[in-house]
């Protein structure tokens, strides 16, 4: 025994200087180890799973202002003499799917009169009937189209169009500028037409020269869409 205690005095063991630094790289080999046979098995595994998608269109609305009807626009009775009317209806409707107001606008056309010329004496200088005729516009029923119709009636022309007729489009029915104007009107998708009535005054004052004269009337209706306007 003393030979022992001798011997490992003399030729002592090494010391394991490394022994934690292998514990060390032992156990990091071991958490990569893991951690690979982790990633596996998650990758690897079956799971449950759901799809599911949903898709909507959109559709702008539309402005369809739409004039007229089987009628016809046409103004009667004809063949005037000074202090008489004439009238005719106008069927105004809304055709799109969004809320509209619209204007009117006007101009006349200075026309031949289709009937034989008179003969005259002495002969009367050409009138231009666009100097001397007065234009109303009435909302009314297209039954209600006549004197007794309006007759109590405010039109939606209070000036009547004032004279002379122009040759170039002027308002007569609210504004076609952009956004709601003093007149325009309006139509509502419940309640998509309304009925017109148009009528044109002879004044008694007209004189000998307006015999055998015609003119054209032409307007302009202009709509837009009331939402956000």
């Amino acid at each position: 025994m003393m030979d022992d205690l001798l011997h490992e005095m003399i030729d002592p063991a090494p010391v394991h200087r490394d022994a934690p630094r292998r514990r060390r790289l032992w156990t990091t080999v071991a958490i990569v180890g893991l951690a690979v046979v982790g990633a596996t098995t998650l990758t690897t595994s079956a799971i449950f799973t759901d799809n599911d998608a949903v898709s909507a269109e959109i559709h702008s609305g539309t402005v369809d202002l739409v004039i007229g009807s089987t009628a016809g626009f046409a103004f009667a009775p004809q063949n005037l003499s000074p202090g008489t009317s004439t009238y005719a209806p106008l069927r105004v409707a809304s055709a799109g799917s969004l809320e509209l107001r619209y204007s009117i606008s006007f101009a006349a056309t200075q026309t031949t009169n289709p009937l034989p010329d008179p003969t005259l004496d002495p002969a009367p200088a050409a009138g231009d009937l666009r100097d001397v005729l007065d234009l109303f516009v009435y909302a009314v029923p297209e039954a209600g189209c006549n004197a007794a119709g309006v007759a109590a009636l405010q039109p939606l022309d209070p000036s009547g169009a004032e004279k002379p007729w122009p040759g170039t489009a002027r308002p007569l029915v609210g504004s076609s500028a952009q956004g709601s104007q003093e007149g325009d009107r309006v139509l509502a998708v419940g309640t998509p037409e309304e009925w017109l009535c148009f009528r044109v005054d002879f004044p008694a004052s007209a004189g000998n020269e307006y015999q055998d004269a015609a003119v054209r009337l032409d307007l302009t209706f202009n709509a837009e869409q009331t939402a956000n306007n």
